[in-house]
């Protein structure tokens, strides 16, 4: 659908042009009872702009049923402050044979004629009807004939044309089609929006003045404005007009590739601007250059999605080596950094692109070479009180600007003059100048450098100065490489914070020396309660050495000062360390649980818990991570996960919940938040009536489908005497139940129907029969009685081939193809092929391979599957061919030969994995358990409680192995053994060994103690289980 009143919609501009017309603003019309009206303002504008008057009486009354006067008279104001004139002849001439030319009212009779010419009013049989009230559909027509009259809009074939949808509910109610047409315009245009138009109701003089006022305000001629423009080519826009005219421009100057410009232009005159881009979607490559001694950077035209595996750079057939590659923010520039130093000679760089040329550059670069030689300070500093010699800094740069000294400092001669004898230039930039006797401070030296191999040069003269001592200390922000705050919960193993130094002496020079640093600077922690912090090192921060003092320690949340005291001069400088608190929690709120409490059933009761940073903390996981704080729940419950539910749950066992008894839960938090919720539970929950079959039955069955369908007791939809649908599998498994037909009916020449053991019921079509479909009731059993209240009558289809009208196959997932076995595809991973059936009416039926279709072109397990150089996966179709008509279905399988991997870790309750995964059934995850032994609680004491499910990477399910060790299989063969298993304490006392590896073990525990254990295999995690210890360890 189109934009509504695209074409004429008021613009930004128009809005202006006209804002003296439809806003109320000192008005000088003033009606003594439109004050608490909904339609004042309405009223007050169309009163400016001599469109409405009042009654003599000071009052507008709109309140009062609108007439098709009325209407007359404002629409005919209307037009005449839209330029129209009221007809010559109005007063020798009637338009309407109800109103004569002698009517006393000749306002009336001016404007009738005004409107009848002007095609807005027709009239009924020659009739204005004056007198009557006007309906609201009437009142549509006439505005959608003034619009077109006024503005040359014709509403009903716009919104014809651009396909709209009316959402009006009572069109129908509309007189005649025109009516229903000019409603429906309204509603395009945005005139009005209401679900029920009410097209016989009459209106009010208020509202009518809203509906024309809106229309005045909504609906105007716009002034020309850049509705699209499209960039053609660097010089060439397309620009579509608000009018829908559209126009080539040419520009004088060439549009930058994929860059947001804005552009001026002129069309029939008129200038007009637009922001564009010139998009070029080819990726080119503009620039490569030297930019360090062992870096190069390459200029594109667009931001690149390149990775470092896309580069590869040469000199001449010589592959260099890559260390590493840096996208620029915008990812417009890359910067190669090599392994070694670039040599003299062109460097060409290749980036390849997928499906498209490799894009390639060169650049020529020269030997690394001394370009500059720099005195560093204008003093040089007495080594001792001695005044035989003194120091001053010297940097040796390349043409890149690097500093290079340590490399090049024996090669630079040194001359001095003035109070120095002699110079000898130092690896770390040091010159240490030998003085003539009797040298004094104040003296000068004179400095001069030379690089023989280049005849670079540098002079300088130095001031000879006091014994140089560190003088000024800053510190820098503290710094972490991701930006993270410090906090209580800070791992300084995983995430290092540094404070950085900066010394210089008195003459500015920068002082790097770590024995002089230490032996100069006192540094004085004055909370190391909150912080501990080491001696002053060198660290690298982005690839540059910088002097730090680290965070070693993290105690208590709050501030500490670093106080850093010159020993030599007494000048200090202070910084401030501040740890934030650790997440504690903010508030626990326990609520009642969403379904009925009944006795013997376990319960849970939702439970909020939000962080200090306002963190909603949904898993036990979250919980777990919560260093500063934790929650102790009611003795006997336990805070769980519920499967297929989102947040937290205290869980009230069955044996807790007694019928007609008050059930107290009870949360409080480590720092004091507590909360209490009580509910007296109900009688025992009993099944009560049956609502449904699992949408997974089949309630199609094919005719001479001797199999039939099967509905188990677990394949019910039963619900409590208490409406709530039973979802626990234990209790659905020990419901009774029969099926049956009635006797005599159509229903019993359709189905035989048999019951087996009260817990499954085969319904199958009988041979030969002519009915199309039956009903089948479903009933609980008490004892074998069945329960009449409890019944559920489904209908059951009978399909036959010859109604089938459509044949679809489902998508299936990627298959295996071992890549170390020559890509063969693998029996466990080979998924079969499913054909479903569609009668016109919608039934469906899953059809038998072989049976009823064939399936040519699908490789069988042990088959080699081709794939293409160096990629993963390769596509095969294949043909299915439905036996009944002959047709010809394709579907597209894909092979993988990407190694399956975990992808999927639960911890299931005892017992139940084996069985689970074979019958593909819903796993329940073990939220929490109990450990009655008294013997240190590790791995194996852990498989004892639980039971582990893997899923790989294309979805297989394993149980796993518990006889030795715990490990899995993978459907491969791959064999994958618990990597980790990871202990927290809950509560309680608990004493931990060996966490967070394979051994990991609870050494020590107090009864009732509760810590979570997690699980790993191959990295990937497993569900939280929570254990709780029932007696204290030996």
């Amino acid at each position: 659908m189109k934009q509504k009143y695209s074409k004429w919609v008021v613009g930004a501009a128009s809005a202006a042009l006209v804002a003296s017309a439809i806003v109320p603003v000192a008005s000088a019309a003033s009606f003594s009872d439109i004050e608490n009206s909904d339609h004042k303002d309405a009223i007050l504008a169309l009163a400016d702009a001599k469109i409405v008057g009042g009654y003599t009486d000071g009052t507008f009354k709109p309140n009062a049923v609108v007439t098709r006067g009325n209407v007359t008279k404002f629409l005919g104001k209307w037009l005449v402050s839209e330029g129209y004139e009221v007809p010559a002849d109005y007063a020798t001439k009637a338009r309407f044979t109800d109103l004569p030319t002698t009517a006393p009212d000749q306002e009336l009779l001016q404007y009738a004629a005004l409107v009848k010419d002007a095609g807005v009013f027709k009239g009924s049989n020659d009739q204005l009807m004056y007198t009557k009230n006007m309906s609201r559909e009437q009142m549509a027509v006439v505005l959608v004939r003034a619009i077109n009259t006024v503005y040359g809009v014709d509403l009903v074939a716009d919104y014809k044309e651009s396909d709209f949808k009316s959402t009006i509910t009572d069109l129908d109610n509309a007189t005649a089609n025109e009516n229903r047409e000019a409603i429906i315009a309204l509603e395009y245009a945005g005139l009005t929006n209401v679900k029920a138009f009410n097209p016989k109701n009459t209106l009010t003089r208020g509202q009518f003045a809203s509906f024309l006022n809106r229309t005045i305000t909504n609906i105007a001629e716009a002034p020309l404005t850049v509705k699209e423009t499209k960039v053609v080519d660097a010089t060439t826009l397309e620009v579509t007009l608000s009018d829908d005219t559209k126009h080539t421009v040419k520009l004088e100057t060439p549009l930058p590739e994929n860059k947001e410009t804005k552009v001026d232009f002129e069309i029939e005159g008129k200038t007009y601007s637009a922001v564009v881009t010139y998009e070029v979607t080819e990726v080119k490559l503009e620039a490569v250059k030297a930019v360090s001694s062992k870096s190069i950077e390459v200029a594109f035209n667009k931001a690149v999605d390149f990775t470092a595996a896309d580069f590869t750079v040469n000199k001449g057939t010589v592959k260099a080596n890559v260390a590493s590659v840096a996208l620029s923010e915008d990812k417009k520039t890359a910067t190669i950094e090599l392994t070694s130093k670039l040599t003299e000679g062109e460097y060409t760089v290749t980036v390849a692109q997928k499906d498209k040329d490799a894009l390639k550059g060169s650049v020529k670069v020269e030997n690394e070479k001394v370009a500059k030689l720099d005195v560093l300070s204008d003093v040089a500093a007495f080594t001792s009180t001695a005044k035989t010699a003194a120091t001053v800094g010297v940097k040796v740069s390349n043409q890149y600007g690097e500093d290079i000294t340590k490399l090049n400092h024996s090669d630079v001669t040194v001359t001095v003059a003035g109070a120095a004898t002699a110079g000898t230039l130092n690896a770390d930039g040091t010159l240490n100048l030998t003085l003539a006797a009797g040298a004094k401070e104040g003296d000068n030296v004179i400095i001069t450098l030379v690089h023989a191999k280049t005849g670079v040069t540098a002079q300088a003269t130095v001031k000879l100065s006091a014994v140089a001592a560190i003088s000024e200390i800053t510190f820098g922000e503290l710094y972490n490489k991701d930006g993270k705050t410090l906090s209580q919960d800070t791992d300084l193993s995983k995430d290092k914070f540094y404070l950085p130094v900066t010394t210089k002496d008195q003459y500015g020079n920068a002082v790097t020396n770590l024995t002089t640093i230490n032996n100069e600077v006192l540094l004085t922690n004055s909370n190391p309660g909150v912080v501990t912090l080491s001696a002053v090192k060198t660290v690298t921060i982005n690839g540059k050495e910088v002097n730090v003092v680290e965070v070693t320690g993290t105690n208590l949340a709050g501030t500490s000062n670093l106080i850093a005291v010159s020993k030599t001069t007494g000048k200090s400088a202070t910084t401030t360390v501040a740890v934030a608190e650790g997440v504690k929690l903010s508030s626990v709120s326990v609520s009642a649980p969403t379904e009925v409490l009944s006795a013997n059933k376990d319960a849970f009761f939702p439970l909020t818990v939000v962080d200090t940073q306002g963190k909603e903390i949904k898993t036990l996981k979250e919980l777990a991570a919560v260093k500063q704080d934790s929650l102790t729940e009611s003795a006997g419950y336990q805070i769980v996960e519920v499967t297929g539910k989102t947040g937290l749950f205290v869980k009230v066992p069955a044996n807790k919940v007694e019928a007609n008894k008050a059930v107290t839960v009870v949360v409080t938090t480590l720092s004091g938040k507590v909360s209490t919720q009580t509910i007296v539970a109900k009688a025992e929950a009993k099944p009560t009536v049956i609502t449904g079959l699992n949408s997974k039955v089949a309630t199609a069955l094919r005719a001479k489908d001797v199999a039939g369908v099967t509905v188990k007791n677990t394949d019910l939809v039963v619900e409590d005497q208490y409406g709530q649908v039973i979802t626990d599998a234990a209790v659905l498994g020990a419901i009774q139940f029969e099926a049956s037909v009635e006797v005599g009916s159509a229903s019993e020449k359709a189905f035989t129907v048999t019951n087996t053991g009260n817990t499954s019921a085969n319904i199958v079509a009988k041979a030969g029969t002519t009915e199309t479909s039956g009903k089948v009731s479903f009933k609980l059993l008490d004892g074998a009685t069945p329960v009449e209240s409890s019944a559920l009558t489904k209908t059951f289809s009978i399909v036959s081939d010859a109604q089938f009208a459509s044949y679809t196959v489902e998508d299936v997932p990627t298959i295996y193809a071992n890549a170390a076995d020559g890509n063969k595809v693998v029996a466990a991973y080979n998924k079969d092929i499913v054909v479903k059936a569609k009668t016109a009416s919608g039934e469906v039926v899953q059809l038998t391979e072989g049976t009823d279709f064939t399936v040519t072109g699908k490789p069988a397990a042990g088959s080699a599957i081709t794939f293409a150089d160096k990629e993963t996966t390769a596509k095969k179709s294949v043909t299915i061919t439905i036996n009944a008509t002959g047709e010809e279905l394709t579907k597209e399988l894909t092979y993988s030969n990407v190694a399956p991997k975990v992808a999927k870790v639960q911890v299931v309750k005892e017992g139940t994995a084996a069985a689970a995964v074979a019958d593909s059934t819903k796993l329940e995850e073990a939220k929490a358990v109990e450990f009655t032994a008294t013997s240190a609680f590790n791995l194996t004491e852990l498989a004892k409680l639980v039971d582990f499910v893997v899923t790989d990477t294309y979805g297989v399910a394993v149980a796993a192995d518990e006889t030795a060790g715990v490990k899995v299989t993978l459907a491969d063969t791959t064999v994958v053994p618990v990597e980790t298993l990871t202990l927290t304490k809950v509560s309680g006392e608990v004493e931990f060994a060996g966490n967070g590896t394979l051994t990991a073990a609870v050494n020590k525990f107090t009864a009732g103690a509760e810590f979570n254990s997690l699980v790993k295999f191959s990295g990937v995690a497993g569900n939280i289980v929570k254990v709780t210890a029932t007696s204290a360890s030996n």
